[in-house]
Parts: structure tokens; C-alpha cells; sequence
């Protein structure tokens, strides 16, 4: 479940801190790079850890992991496994969930670094300087997941991590260019519930946005997207093994939404659809509409195009707060009713 959202450089499109609570396995996440905390060379599967829960649910034993790149004895203090496909078979369990990842990182913490203060705790700034550090070793991961690290077994308070988190967010992703996506998850809501109002309060963004809004007169719209985006994969099932359809399916089961999930998942599914129409494998929303534009797409899809892109950027992005609006039913079936005729009528030609 996504609980907030915010682009990191609003001037460019999918360069995103994500907050999702659930346990990972039901959360469907798509990440290129999955990463662990442990104590320095302390890889013990104790229950209610995600060493624990990816031995478990996944059959992977972290402590056995070959090492693709070994930044563990310097200040980094973080290692890379290979890609995991090519270590073993997926089991059954992970089959059947919608959670993937290609590799595993393991950030640890020196036995030796005192934990009983309130001192901000580092791992947040260990974990960007080896993001910045893997492109130039030829591992590439776009998406990146992340529990809080250090607050399960290790018990460091969560507000000791927020500190680094959101600076490294603020300064970090410059350094890291191949980064898109920052997901952090936790098992537990109310750590996170903490992090969502200190991302919205730096951001000068009202929490209203995070609200639960029913779509009450708006069901039978919702149903019919859900169709959509169901028999969207069988249409075109090349496209669906490119785009992940799973989140904005699942968010659209229920009968009430958070508008910047809602925001925030049909921007990036628009984005998405538009760089495979025009061939790319990089490049932003903005400057794909631009294109399709060139190439003379009917303009009343384009302008539904810039709608879902508009709404999520407004989830996105922080305002001023004379220029806040609180997002009402109408903008939300104005928003739902564009992405429908652009799923409808994909690949618009």
C-alpha cells in the first residue's frame, strides 16, 4: 500500500521516494536491487527480520550469497550479490507472488558503532554512496527497495534514520543518475505514517492528500478501468511483461483511494506506455508527449495524456501554500476517466 510519494527533482519525471507499507511479498514490487541491513558479518535468519522472511518466503539464504561486488571492509560498508536468477531456480512461493528483484545488497552496520544514542544513524548514507558507486561497475538498478534499515532486530528508533533518508534524498539522487525510484516499506504502518508527515511537512504539502477518499459515484468508472487494465495484459502481452499493471490494479480493487497513490501509479504507467510507443528506453513523460505530438497523435489523447501526467505531477510535486487545492471527487473522475480512454484506445494510432 502506498502512503506517500513525492518526485525528488520535480524538473524531471520518475526520480521518486515511495513510502508502501505491507510485507514484502504481497506488496508486488518490481525492483531492480533489494536491499537488507545486518550487523557486520551477522546474517542470522531471526524471526521478524527480512533476512528471516527471505529465507522463508523466498528461499534465499543472504549469509550464502556469492558476492558480485564486496564494499564491506571499507566505509561503504555494503555488498552486491549477482544477478538472482542465475544462482537458482524461483520457488514456487515466489511464483506465485508479484514481488520481483534481481539482486540482493546488504548494507551493514560495525559492531562497534554505538546504537544508544540519538544520534542520526548512517546506513541511509552508506546505502547511496554504494548506489553511486554500481553504475560504474556495470550493475545497473533503476528501481531500488528498501525497508528502514537498522530499525527491525538492530532496533535503532526510526526517527534516527530520517535525518540521512531525506537529505540523501534531497542531494543524493544527483549522484546517482541511474536512479528512478527509491521504494521504502516496512511491515509496520506507523513508523512510516512518522516519515510521510516529515516528508510533507518539508515539502509544505498538506497531509489531506494522503487521505482515503471513497469513489462512491464513481464505481461504475473504476470497474470498467479495472477491466481495462485486466485484459490489458492479454492484448498486449509483449507490453505487460515491460509495465507492471499489478499496482494500480490492486489500488483500484477497493472502493476508496489515496489520490497521490492514485497519482503517482497512473503517471507512471502513462510513462511507461509512452516510451514503449515511441521505442525508448529512458527518457521523460514531458518529452514523450512532445514526441507523440510530432508524430501527430490524435490531440485529444495527447490532452488526456497530459491529464494523468498533470494529476500525478500535482501529487508529485511540493506547491506554495497559497496555491494549495484539495483534490475533490470531480478531479479524480476527470483524472480516471482520461486514463481510461488512453488504456482504451493504446496504442493510439
Amino acid at each position: 500500500m502506498l502512503l506517500n510519494a513525492f518526485d525528488v527533482d520535480p524538473g524531471v519525471d520518475e526520480r521518486t521516494l515511495e513510502l508502501q507499507a505491507g510485507e514484502l511479498i504481497d506488496l508486488g514490487l518490481r525492483a531492480d536491487l533489494l536491499v537488507v541491513s545486518a550487523r557486520q558479518n551477522n546474517y542470522e535468519p531471526l524471526a521478524g527480520t527480512l533476512i528471516h522472511s527471505l529465507e522463508q518466503q523466498f528461499g534465499i539464504c543472504v549469509g550464502v550469497l556469492p558476492k558480485a561486488l564486496d564494499l564491506s571492509r571499507g566505509s561503504i560498508g555494503a555488498w552486491v550479490s549477482p544477478p538472482l536468477d542465475e544462482l537458482r531456480p524461483t520457488s514456487k512461493l515466489q511464483q506465485e507472488s508479484t514481488t520481483r528483484f534481481k539482486r540482493i545488497a546488504v548494507v551493514e552496520s560495525p559492531a562497534d558503532l554505538e546504537d544508544g544514542s540519538d544520534r542520526p544513524w548512517p546506513v541511509f548514507r552508506q546505502l547511496f554512496s554504494l548506489l553511486a558507486v554500481l553504475p560504474l561497475q556495470g550493475i545497473h538498478c533503476p528501481v531500488v527497495a528498501t525497508p528502514l534499515l537498522s530499525a527491525g532486530n538492530q532496533a535503532v528508533a526510526p526517527e534516527r534514520l530520517f535525518p540521512d533518508l531525506l537529505s540523501c534524498c534531497r542531494n543524493g539522487f544527483r549522484h546517482v543518475p541511474d536512479l528512478e525510484r527509491l521504494i521504502v516499506f516496512d511491515r509496520q504502518r506507523e513508523p512510516l505514517d512518522l516519515l510521510a508527515e516529515r516528508i510533507d511537512l518539508e515539502l509544505g504539502r498538506s497531509p489531506g492528500v494522503r487521505d482515503v477518499v471513497p469513489l462512491g459515484d464513481l464505481d461504475k468508472l473504476r470497474i470498467e478501468l479495472l477491466g481495462l487494465l485486466r485484459g490489458f495484459g492479454r492484448l498486449h502481452p509483449l507490453l505487460a511483461a515491460e509495465v507492471d499493471l499489478s499496482e494500480l490494479s490492486y489500488l483500484l480493487a477497493i472502493d476508496q483511494v489515496s489520490p497521490v497513490a492514485l497519482g503517482m501509479h497512473s503517471r507512471r504507467l502513462v510513462e511507461r506506455l509512452v516510451r514503449h510507443r515511441l521505442g525508448w528506453q529512458k527518457g521523460g513523460l514531458y518529452q514523450g508527449l512532445q514526441a507523440m505530438q510530432r508524430r501527430e497523435l490524435d490531440p485529444w489523447i495527447v490532452s488526456c495524456l497530459h491529464q494523468v501526467r498533470v494529476f500525478g505531477n500535482w501529487m508529485g510535486h511540493p506547491s506554495a501554500p497559497e496555491r494549495q487545492l484539495s483534490v475533490t471527487p470531480v478531479d479524480l473522475a476527470t483524472m480516471l476517466a482520461a486514463l481510461h480512454r488512453v488504456l482504451e484506445t493504446y496504442p493510439w494510432r
